[in-house]
């Protein structure tokens, strides 16, 4: 049996949850590795069931090589019981080469960014995709925004060994609907790439694992998602989707510009100094501010038996 075998259920499992793709705090313009650890650390302690590293959340493609290098060594380095899963995007060589550092650094799997070459068709996603299945040293995630990944090819890459989870973030539901529908369903797990804002969609698909931004900064409002998917609770899925689906708009804004800057102005509102963002992400405007404002002046205090990870991350470095 091979290591990806054996790790294959406790990945899938914890792909069922909430994983909370973390930021990248910066301090002098550089990547603060003490801050990241504390926030690895703090927010994989928070009860989420992974922490994925270097994901679009932590900027990734605005990260060189040497700082990506210097975020995985810091998230690595962090003692919390979630899932450590590290993101890595380009050329499919690179990627494995990055895969393989991760996996000397302990993490437990790899999520692989789409291709961002603007060119070629499903055959070629494809291609690029099981050439990294092929030789990954780690269980791998596949994240998948684009539709260009067609029925057909979907069924294929789920169905490899090494993919042990596919993190779907395109807007069409009815292929990932068919596919549910055929034996790739049961192949690997699946999992909301839209974080919060589209749960109530993936409820009625009955599927419970996401991925989150808010969660770096309010776990307990990440995890009352996930009990009400679990639960199949949809008057408490309502409910809490409440308090978090006016900040996720605001993410949302533009394609996305204030999807980082949203959660770094959340830390400075709970004491903590994150940076900036890099372009081509967008600092907050300040209409945004003022509705990001009013969104979390909603928000239900933090219950002493959730803990917030960004009150022990203030505490910890003292800023």
């Amino acid at each position: 049996m091979t290591a990806i075998e054996t790790a294959g259920a406790g990945v899938r499992d914890r792909l069922a949850g909430v994983t909370a793709v973390l930021v990248t705090p910066y301090r002098d313009a550089r990547v603060d590795e003490r801050l990241t650890e504390t926030l690895a650390r703090d927010v994989g302690s928070s009860g989420v069931h992974a922490i994925a590293a270097l994901g679009n959340t932590a900027e990734v493609f605005q990260l060189t090589r040497d700082e990506q290098r210097a975020y995985l060594r810091a998230v690595a380095r962090a003692d919390a019981p979630a899932l450590r899963i590290a993101g890595f995007a380009g050329a499919a060589r690179s990627v494995l080469d990055e895969i393989d550092y991760a996996a000397s650094l302990g993490y437990e799997a790899a999520m692989v960014h789409e291709p961002a070459d603007p060119f070629g068709d499903s055959e070629g996603v494809l291609t690029y995709y099981l050439s990294i299945a092929a030789r990954s040293a780690l269980p791998l995630v596949l994240y998948l925004r684009s539709p260009r990944l067609e029925f057909d090819s979907l069924r294929l890459v789920a169905a490899e060994p090494a993919v042990l989870g596919v993190k779907y973030a395109r807007a069409d539901l009815d292929t990932l609907g068919r596919v549910l529908r055929t034996e790739a369903a049961e192949s690997c797990t699946w999992v909301n790439g839209g974080a919060e804002m589209r749960a109530a969609d993936f409820f009625d698909l009955g599927l419970t694992g996401f991925t989150s931004g808010i969660a770096n900064v309010r776990p307990d409002l990440a995890l009352a998602v996930h009990r009400a998917l679990v639960d199949r609770d949809r008057a408490g899925l309502d409910a809490a989707l409440r308090d978090v689906v006016p900040v996720e708009r605001i993410r949302a804004t533009g394609n996305g510009k204030f999807n980082v800057a949203v959660l770094k102005e959340l830390f400075r509102a709970q004491g903590t100094d994150v940076g900036e963002v890099r372009p081509p992400h967008s600092p907050l405007s300040a209409e945004a501010a003022r509705e990001l404002r009013a969104a979390i002046a909603e928000w239900p205090p933090v219950s002493p038996a959730d803990g917030s990870a960004t009150a022990a991350v203030a505490a910890v470095v003292g800023r």
